[in-house]
């Protein structure tokens, strides 16, 4: 961690109601009135949008909205999400970097946004409402970024597992144009058709998305500086130029792990470093603790490990993140992608038991920022969950939902989040 970063770290206030600022994630009645027991006035799917009305208060759990045909109902809170286009899908300043982490419950999706550019790090998630949520931020955005013209500098894709990928082409295809695709080279694993549609996509395309796979033979032959190359890095902002940097990638051969440790496609993560102006972000995907122990032993004593914001590795499970990391790491802020411990269903944060306890005890220890005071729920084990009395600067989606974090040149740190 530089010593010349400040934090400012803020909670989101509620903002005026502005157009379409409510979307549908799971199919919703809308009542006459806040209350389950009056009549149904209308019928919404997911992806429907909707006028916020009364300043987004809400009664009874209900908001009041703005039908597209004018007329007024009310809508549960639990169907539908707030997407505030002048809240978190703010502008960015010149001097200014913004990273949205954007609730998709149990997986990944990072939305890097530059003066000049976007970059997309993971496209996963768990379900179609978290798909929805996905679809309709990306659109937010670039309604407000028309300058960019639709187009990602880059998407990054770190490892093929469903959490992190399973969005791809739902969120690419027609939709977007894509500058380079990096990836770590390998097919397997549950993520496996989205990986195989985005290889087709790339020849089909015009102009052409150049495809870059990542291996680790590529990263240790480009020294303790990592790797980087115009794909890795496509993004050139007058001003303040970020840096992308890989300091891990996909492996042909087995390092001398178990074989359990090397048929986990976790630990081939693409790790990515991005450098804005004094403000350092580490992405390690879901690297566990073998991977761990060859980016600490590969790095030790480069200082390239250490970054002020990390994403939480493997979404805040025991085997994402180790003492000596965090040492090398010194985050001031920590984020988890995750999903809620309310959720009570297979493959969800609840059935897995993220974030452990252990692992959010570890980062209370090593993050320097501070976070208004809160209480939140962390897993002891799967399905089992305990209270954890929070004021560091650990962040989680599951607890938070949207997480927008703003960086300067100078390296201060801002946070907002939607809960």
């Amino acid at each position: 961690m530089a010593a010349c970063i400040s934090v400012a770290l803020t909670a989101l206030t509620p903002a005026a109601a502005h157009a379409q600022d409510l979307v549908v994630n799971r199919n919703v009645t809308v009542r006459e009135e806040p209350d389950r027991d009056t009549p149904v006035i209308d019928y919404a799917v997911p992806g429907d949008t909707f006028d916020v009305l009364d300043a987004g208060q809400r009664q009874n759990g209900y908001y009041h909205v703005r039908l597209p045909d004018a007329r007024e109902g009310w809508v549960y809170q639990t169907f539908v999400r707030r997407l505030n286009p002048d809240a978190l899908v703010a502008a960015v300043r010149p001097d200014e970097m913004v990273v949205h982490f954007i609730d998709v419950d149990q997986g990944n999706a990072a939305l890097l946004e530059f003066p000049c550019a976007a970059v997309l790090i993971d496209l996963g998630g768990r379900g179609d409402d978290a798909a929805m949520h996905l679809l309709a931020y990306l659109r937010k955005f670039f309604e407000r970024r028309t300058d960019l013209n639709r187009r990602f500098a880059a998407v990054y894709v770190t490892h093929t597992h469903v959490d992190h990928n399973s969005n791809l082409k739902r969120s690419i295809d027609g939709r977007y144009l894509v500058g380079s695709y990096i990836h770590n080279g390998r097919l397997n694993g549950s993520g496996r058709p989205d990986a195989v549609w985005m290889a087709s996509y790339l020849t089909a395309q015009s102009p052409d998305i150049v495809g870059l796979a990542i291996s680790e033979s590529e990263v240790e032959a480009a020294g303790p500086g990592g790797l980087t190359n115009a794909a890795i890095d496509p993004v050139q902002c007058a001003g303040v130029d970020p840096q992308f940097r890989v300091l891990a990638g996909g492996r042909a051969t087995n390092p001398g792990w178990s074989n359990d440790d090397f048929k986990n496609g976790n630990n081939h993560s693409v790790v990515i470093r991005v450098d804005f102006g004094e403000a350092s972000f580490l992405f390690p995907g879901d690297l566990e603790n073998a991977g761990i122990a060859d980016l600490l032993t590969r790095y030790a004593g480069t200082g390239l490990l250490d970054v002020d914001v990390l994403e939480v590795s493997h979404h805040g499970a025991e085997n994402g993140t180790t003492p000596a990391l965090l040492s090398a790491l010194s985050p001031e802020i920590a984020i988890i992608s995750m999903g809620p411990e309310r959720i009570q269903q297979q493959w969800t944060a609840y059935d897995y038991g993220h974030p452990r306890q252990l692992t959010v005890q570890a980062l209370d220890q090593a993050v320097s920022g501070s976070r208004p005071r809160r209480t939140v729920r962390v897993a002891s084990g799967q399905e089992t969950f305990v209270d954890f009395d929070l004021d560091r600067a650990i962040y989680a989606t599951g607890w938070d939902g949207d997480i927008v974090l703003t960086a300067n040149r100078s390296g201060a740190l801002s946070v907002r989040t939607t809960h």
